[in-house]
């Protein structure tokens, strides 16, 4: 078995690998609906025009940090303690970081802060699944930079 599930393994990074297009993205979902996507070299980004688009704050994307909303991410107490920025504009949500190429949950309440728990990313095989906070970062390697820009965005 273990065998097997390493081979499927190294199939799947194989395939990954061959698909892929150069570009890398992040396609952040909340409560199922596509909110934000990011470039993950050039810190590009372009907010979907959905009921959650005042909760994206991209005010600090070009040092790579993004804020999205994040169901059971309320009391800041612990951000903001080490980030002026979001105690000064009052921000709550989820803290993004998109740096070397990958991106990571640097902030986040959940009971066991499991999402904030795992390892930066830059593979389709590997998104960030936050549940408690009904957000998920899916990665997106076989894109071409002009299919970035979909149709119902706020720039």
């Amino acid at each position: 078995m273990l065998f097997i599930g390493l081979s499927l393994l190294l199939g799947f990074k194989i395939w990954e690998n061959t698909n892929k297009t150069g570009e890398v993205f992040a396609k952040i979902t909340y409560r199922d609906e596509t909110i934000l996507m990011i470039d993950l070299h050039s810190f590009e980004y372009k907010v979907y025009d959905t009921e959650y688009q005042d909760q994206v704050i991209v005010m600090r994307a070009d040092e790579g940090i993004f804020y999205v909303p994040g169901t059971v991410t309320t009391d800041m107490t612990a951000l903001y303690e080490t980030d002026t920025f979001a105690r000064d504009n009052n921000i709550i949500g989820v803290k993004l970081l998109v740096e070397d190429g990958k991106i990571q949950v640097l902030y986040q309440e959940s009971p066991r802060d499991i999402c904030q728990l795992q390892r930066p990313t830059s593979s389709s095989l590997e998104p960030l699944v936050c549940l408690p906070n009904e957000l998920v970062v899916s990665i997106m390697t076989n894109m071409e930079s002009d299919e970035f820009i979909p149709d119902s965005v706020l720039e």
